[in-house]
């Protein structure tokens, strides 16, 4: 599952970007179409932004930060990842907490830039849901041959006079935000209920990542994998926000 939720991420933000390709269904044009749009959008940005050769590796991460940023409500996710411990933490710690996530997040997915094999991303359909503002949006991931690899649902949060936001990632129909939640609160609660515990590795993390980072050679998603938060090993679970 969390391979599936790396390459979902970011073929999204980065990996659309060497596919050159975001088919928009047929059907499209028969459901609300402004959500679908703005994931196609978002992936078409990335294609120039990541398709552009000259780019160092710099400018492609502070590209996939700023696609981040502008797609993904990071800081609302932030906040709803750490449950019932916002209440708890003063307001520079949550601050802090926000920062080091989204480096977190760049850092563990921007890894992943390379692992790209020919995979094609396509709308499939937009649907609305009980909430006015929401949709979502189903993808399908796709073999060079367009076999069907996966499918992933975008729920997108479309509000009057403001961006829209993707919200959540839901792969197989498990939550990724509600996953990282669970992992989160779990971490916190074996740490005393401290927030910064969980900023402390959060931090730890991503100074291994970019020692990784510096040796290509020997990182991949199979060799992050593994990193999950207990009494014993301050690393966090790579999820998405997932």
């Amino acid at each position: 599952m969390k391979r599936i939720v790396y390459f979902a991420l970011v073929l999204l933000l980065t990996e659309t970007a060497n596919v050159g390709c975001l088919a928009s269904s047929p059907k499209l044009a028969q459901t609300p179409s402004e959500p679908g749009a703005f994931i196609e959008d978002l992936g078409k940005r990335a294609i120039k932004l990541l398709g552009d050769k000259s780019a160092t590796e710099q400018q492609q991460r502070s590209g996939f930060r700023a696609l981040l940023r502008e797609g993904f409500a990071t800081r609302a996710i932030g906040f709803f990842v750490i449950g019932k411990y916002r209440r708890s933490s003063s307001r520079s710690e949550i601050n802090e907490f926000v920062t080091t996530f989204e480096n977190y997040i760049v850092e563990l997915y921007s890894s992943q830039f390379r692992n790209y094999a020919g995979q094609s991303f396509q709308i499939a359909k937009v649907q609305a849901t009980s909430r006015p503002s929401d949709f979502i949006v189903t993808t399908h991931v796709l073999r060079a041959n367009g076999e069907l690899i996966f499918k992933v649902a975008f729920q997108v949060r479309q509000r009057k006079g403001k961006p829209s936001k993707i919200l959540d990632v839901k792969i197989k129909g498990v939550s990724m935000i509600l996953a990282q939640r669970d992992e989160f609160t779990a971490f916190i609660s074996r740490h005393g209920g401290k927030l910064g515990a969980l900023i402390k590795v959060l931090k730890k993390r991503i100074g291994s990542l970019k020692i990784k980072r510096q040796q290509p050679d020997d990182y991949s998603a199979e060799s992050t994998s593994n990193n999950s938060p207990s009494e014993g090993d301050e690393d966090v679970k790579n999820r998405t926000i997932q």
